[in-house]
């Protein structure tokens, strides 16, 4: 999953929301409670950029994300679009992929929530905004620029999509070919597309049966 998907799929409690985005900055164990004892010296990883440890519904949030992913990666439906990528792409079809997912989610937005697209991306990245001082440097940075290149909608223009797969692969520091698993993906369009629609649906429906009954 991308970041469109993973705040999509955070539901609608802000803190969630940006502990779904947060869950490819944050790194290292979460704490089985996500409770976070006072008198306990709080690990760095836990710690925001103000020096205060990270929220616990924020946290929620991350460990929802990391979920979604493992999810994600065992699913039959997604591992069957990988395959169909070609042995070419095995290493780097994931990553273009995941983007995919999020080209697909913004295409089809109004299947998933009710609200548009314009709002429910607007109202993020306020909330980002909001938290910035918090956030870890590259996670301010990068909401910036998906700020103001209105990235969420703009993942549902293939030449946006085409042009985050080749920046992936220009800070990849050894030889990629994220692009090209997007060429593969474009050749397969409707295929795919027609098996991570109900993908989607599916993992929606999983993330609400997880934050309901706050196992995660």
């Amino acid at each position: 999953m991308n970041y469109l998907a993973h705040v999509l799929l955070s539901g609608q409690d802000p803190s969630w929301q940006l502990g779904g985005f947060l869950g490819d900055f944050i790194k290292g164990p979460l704490p089985d409670l996500l409770q976070i004892d006072s008198s306990q010296t709080v690990p760095d990883h836990l710690i925001d950029a103000q020096g205060e440890p990270w929220a616990t519904p924020i946290l929620h949030g991350v460990k929802l994300h990391r979920r979604i992913d493992v999810f994600t990666d065992a699913d039959t439906d997604y591992r069957r679009c990988l395959a169909l990528l070609g042995p070419e792409c095995r290493r780097f079809g994931g990553i273009a992929l995941d983007v995919f997912v999020d080209h697909v989610l913004s295409r089809h937005w109004d299947r998933f929530h009710t609200q548009s697209l314009d709002v429910f991306s607007d109202n993020f990245y306020c909330l980002c905004e909001t938290h910035r001082a918090s956030l870890p440097v590259n996670a301010g940075r990068f909401m910036q620029s998906v700020a103001e290149h209105h990235l969420f909608a703009g993942y549902g223009r293939w030449e946006v999509f085409e042009q985050v797969l080749i920046r992936i692969d220009q800070r990849i520091r050894f030889e990629s070919n994220v692009a090209e698993a997007g060429r593969e993906i474009q050749k397969r369009y409707e295929l795919l597309e027609s098996i991570l629609l109900p993908f989607i649906a599916k993992a929606q429906q999983q993330s609400l049966v997880w934050r309901e009954a706050s196992t995660v």
